[in-house]
């Protein structure tokens, strides 16, 4: 299943009316299913274009703190839409850190199960950092986390893993997969479409399909022009090699 994170076209979705009309162009591109993110009028907002327009939903993406003052909404608009799973990305970056949101999560993530959802935790390249302790928050997480790992391509490459490695290790506690390019620009790594970067997509689908993993979700952080056009871009690839 080939999905989109709405972070992508965030730009494109200001009100209802806006996000069905991206929802609908994003259907027509091909896309099976989308993930929410943003604070939480963007999620309920987008949650219900997707309902309206029969998008289905794989997951919500927000921080722990809405998880842990809203999440009354959360849990509404993931019932409006389908979504099954929810979960969270953070900056930290340091054993003290990193033990606390550990409690945080797992907190919310025994409260998301009782309700009938999953709970992910998504990664930036932060995580790589290694701490004090000598291990690196990643490996903190991947140890102490009651839930799954939603692993983001770009950002794993970005904090020096190697990304087939890991999903490889990993791949049994992953239920979404962000599959996200990157290509190398004057000022450092950025952000393309899929196929459009120099990672290697065709052998991390791979990989990834060897483990289990069935759900990729397109995600691009900026785009250097039309969010639309980026997203054709990715999808047109991918349906080459998944």
């Amino acid at each position: 299943m080939i999905g989109i994170q709405l972070y992508t076209v965030r730009k494109l979705m200001t009100d209802l009316e806006s996000s069905r009309k991206t929802v609908r162009a994003l259907r027509e591109l091909g896309y099976e299913c989308a993930q929410l993110a943003g604070n939480i009028d963007t999620v309920e907002m987008t949650a219900e274009a997707c309902h309206l327009e029969g998008m289905p939903v794989v997951g919500i993406l927000v921080d722990i703190k809405i998880c842990e003052d809203e999440k009354e909404r959360l849990f509404a608009a993931a019932r409006l839409c389908g979504a099954k799973d929810i979960g969270i990305s953070s900056s930290v970056s340091n054993d003290e850190d990193t033990a606390e949101l550990l409690k945080r999560a797992n907190a919310f993530s025994k409260e998301a199960e009782r309700e009938g959802f999953t709970f992910s935790y998504h990664n930036h390249s932060l995580e790589f950092i290694r701490c004090e302790s000598g291990r690196t928050v990643m490996e903190k997480i991947c140890d102490g986390l009651c839930g799954y790992l939603m692993p983001d391509t770009y950002w794993l490459q970005h904090g020096g893993a190697d990304v087939r490695d890991f999903i490889e290790k990993n791949g049994k506690r992953v239920k979404i997969l962000h599959l996200k390019d990157m290509k190398r620009a004057i000022d450092g790594p950025t952000f393309a479409e899929i196929g459009r970067g120099n990672l290697n997509m065709l052998g991390i689908v791979e990989c990834a399909k060897s483990v289990g993993i069935d759900c990729f979700v397109v995600e691009q952080d900026k785009c250097d022009g039309d969010p639309l056009e980026s997203a054709r871009m990715s999808i047109e690839h991918l349906k080459k090699i998944i």
